[in-house]
C-alpha cells in the first residue's frame, strides 16, 4: 500500500498551482475579459475563483481547526470569499493572488 500523507498532498498541491501560475502568466492580459460563452466567468474571473477556491478549507482547518461546521459562521465567511473573488484586479494582482493563496494554503 502507497502512503499518501500531508507532504505527498503539499507537493501535489503546490505542482498544480505551480502550472495553474504558469499558465496565467502567459495569458496576456487583454485576453483577461475573455469569456468562453455568455453567462461564464471571464478568465480573470476564473483565476480569482480559483484562488478563493481553498479559503472554506484554510478557514476550517489551518486557521479554526474545526471538526465541524457547528457555530461556524458559512454565510458571513462566504459573502467575505464572493466579494474578494468579484474585486476587478489587474493580470499582475491576478497573479500574485494566485501565489499566496496557494502557498497559504500549502
Amino acid at each position: 500500500m502507497n502512503y499518501y500523507g500531508a507532504t505527498e498532498l503539499t507537493e501535489s498541491f503546490r505542482t498544480v498551482r505551480k502550472n495553474t501560475l504558469l499558465i496565467a502568466e502567459e495569458i496576456p492580459e487583454a485576453q483577461y475579459n475573455f469569456r468562453a460563452a455568455p453567462g461564464v466567468r471571464s478568465v480573470g474571473e476564473l483565476l480569482a475563483h480559483i484562488s478563493v477556491a481553498c479559503t472554506l478549507q484554510y478557514q476550517l482547518h489551518g486557521v479554526t481547526g474545526r471538526a465541524s461546521f457547528e457555530g461556524f459562521d458559512l454565510k458571513g465567511l462566504m459573502t467575505r470569499v464572493l466579494a474578494e473573488e468579484s474585486k476587478v484586479r489587474s493580470k499582475a494582482q491576478t497573479v500574485d493572488m494566485l501565489g499566496e493563496s496557494g502557498e497559504q494554503w500549502a
